[in-house]
């Protein structure tokens, strides 16, 4: 059998995903225009004074049906397969399969309370898909005739996000106002944006470079001896932004193009103090 686009998508019916076949199933015969066949009762059989508009949708009608079963039965395992009961039309045989996965409403609501409670933002993802999968469950809370208020929804989706969100949390407890699910959408949503950057620039502050502390000889305050002291921050803030300005400068006498080691000032001092010798004496 040549399948319309799409239909080898469907995944065959195998006991425990019934609720994602019965959506695949629906779609992809929306598509097609087969769907009819599940909605409408069969035509009656046409008679001899029928119009011809009338005996092709009968046709019509029936091919649908037939090619409907086919398709039915084509995307179910071998063991679902044999226990439905058979029928001559895809909408009794499409309930029948309904009945063979029927879950009791107290069961599935007990599920479904269970998710929405225990749901917690993990940061995975975006933080709109949390709280629209959480609108979801509360959507299907109330097909079983299980109301969910729009406050107690907000609160409980409020309060399951991380410690990164304890500001707007902070914020909602102390206003008399009550957000709606879409209010808290865009607040979280703006939120989520502030965290984000927040990690950037985190991330951007644990990268800069570290510049190590240098050692020099300096003159102590009687000018009689040399001692090794550690350049402070204001010498190692001066080291980076020569390094920045793409000059150096020398620390001896402050002068640019050159360095301490070759200062001549430096080496005259070092003489001086009876350190170094000229570099002429043998």
């Amino acid at each position: 059998m040549n399948l319309p686009l799409g239909l080898h998508q469907i995944e065959n019916l195998n006991g425990s995903n019934f609720k994602q076949w019965k959506r695949d199933i629906e779609l992809h015969l929306g598509m097609i225009d087969f769907d009819h066949v599940l909605k409408e009762d069969p035509p009656a059989e046409p008679t001899p004074t029928t119009s011809k508009e009338v005996k092709d949708k009968y046709h019509q009608w029936h091919k649908h049906n037939r090619l409907t079963l086919v398709i039915l039965k084509k995307f179910m395992t071998d063991a679902v397969r044999g226990g439905i009961p058979e029928s001559e039309y895809a909408r009794e045989y499409f309930k029948n399969v309904e009945e063979k996965f029927k879950v009791s409403d107290k069961a599935e609501i007990g599920n479904l309370m269970n998710t929405l409670i225990t749901m917690k933002f993990d940061g995975v993802g975006s933080i709109r898909e949390y709280i629209m999968k959480g609108i979801d469950v509360a959507a299907k809370l109330k097909v079983l005739n299980v109301s969910i208020e729009d406050t107690f929804l907000v609160h409980l989706l409020l309060h399951s996000l991380p410690q990164q969100y304890s500001q707007m949390q902070s914020n909602y407890n102390t206003q008399k106002e009550s957000w709606s699910v879409n209010e808290l959408i865009s607040i979280c949503v703006q939120e989520e944006d502030i965290v984000k950057k927040g990690k950037s620039i985190g991330v951007n502050l644990v990268s800069t470079p570290q510049f190590k502390k240098k050692f020099s000889y300096r003159p102590n305050q009687s000018g009689t001896s040399s001692s090794k002291v550690s350049q402070g921050t204001s010498q190692g803030s001066s080291n980076f932004k020569n390094f920045k300005n793409g000059f150096v400068k020398c620390f001896f006498c402050r002068k640019p193009s050159h360095v301490k080691k070759d200062c001549k000032g430096f080496k005259d001092w070092l003489i001086k103090k009876g350190i170094s010798k000229k570099e002429d004496t043998k």
